[in-house]
């Protein structure tokens, strides 16, 4: 004899569990008496224990009962989420979106763009990348991303776009870090003995222009902006960051803005993207029509 319960077991169990005799069960299950009668008998004989105890006037659950009631609504609840999950793939829908997000994008009001669709969507899973400089166009073009939020390098005939919102970049650095240039304003040949702090692109082998590199400056490089901007605070280099994220330490003080007529920072468009001719599924699709809707006109 198998010693796997049957789902139907499990089901019958669970239901004389919850109304705690066999007629109700019988009731909520649309079966008769006998049958759920036989069939808990019939699961108590494949687990070989006592599940219920029948001395009272209801029937109330055993030691042992209560640890397989656990048990068995956590097999009733995976068996649901699995049947639907098939369902869901017999609709051509994805069991997954791959999305990457650049790194000067602000993250909190970038993720609430997807907050509320995944919730709409339970069954497909949202694999999220967070990437610096390259790697959102290099994983877009190669196929190892469905969707990508970040700025565009040049023209991309290949790319479908978006716009969805502007990122400032500045030059900054700690108090006292450059010194001051006496009656003129800072120039780049002030800061070239200076350190300057750069991003590791997160694709090497992809060709992509470099931003803000000052020429013959020495560099201390990073893998992200959040140790990009300490290093700064530190006072051991100075570099260029999103505005969204030093706000509050100009503000404080921590921080100060080199920008000026001969340093400049620069505003970057910010585009949900995605490949042009590639087959898009109908999660895909509906979250690109969502994004479609809450694109704003992007300035000129």
């Amino acid at each position: 004899m198998s010693r796997i319960p049957s789902l139907y077991q499990l089901e019958c169990f669970l239901a004389l569990a919850a109304e705690g005799s066999y007629a109700a069960a019988a009731q909520r299950l649309n079966k008769s008496h006998t049958a759920v009668f036989a069939t808990i008998r019939n699961l108590e004989d494949t687990v070989g224990v006592a599940l219920l105890d029948r001395g009272g006037y209801r029937v109330t659950l055993t030691a042992a009962g209560l640890s397989f009631r656990a048990e068995a609504e956590r097999v009733v609840r995976s068996h649901a989420a699995l049947a639907s999950h098939a369902m869901q793939l017999r609709s051509g829908a994805e069991p997954e979106l791959r999305i990457t997000i650049g790194d000067l994008c602000p993250l909190d009001s970038t993720l609430s763009q997807f907050i509320a669709f995944f919730r709409d969507e339970p069954h497909t899973r949202p694999v999220l990348h967070h990437d610096v400089l390259a790697a959102p166009w290099a994983k877009l073009l190669r196929g190892e991303a469905d969707l990508a939020i970040h700025h565009l390098d040049q023209p991309r005939p290949e790319l479908e776009t978006l716009y969805l919102f502007d990122v400032s970049v500045i030059p900054v650095a700690a108090p006292g870090f450059v010194p001051q240039a006496s009656g003129r304003l800072l120039q780049p040949a002030d800061l070239r003995p200076l350190r300057q702090c750069i991003l590791r692109d997160g694709a090497p082998d992809w060709a992509a222009p470099s931003y803000h590199l000052l020429d013959g400056a020495q560099q201390v490089s990073v893998g992200d902006q959040a140790t990009k901007r300490e290093v700064i605070l530190q006072g051991l280099a100075w570099g260029h960051m999103p505005e969204h994220l030093v706000q509050s330490d100009l503000a404080a003080g921590r921080l100060v803005s080199l920008a000026g007529e001969h340093l400049r920072g620069a505003t970057l468009q910010h585009h949900a993207m995605r490949l042009r001719e590639a087959s898009h599924g109908p999660v895909a699709q509906r979250l690109w029509q969502r994004l479609q809707r809450a694109s704003p006109i992007a300035p000129g």
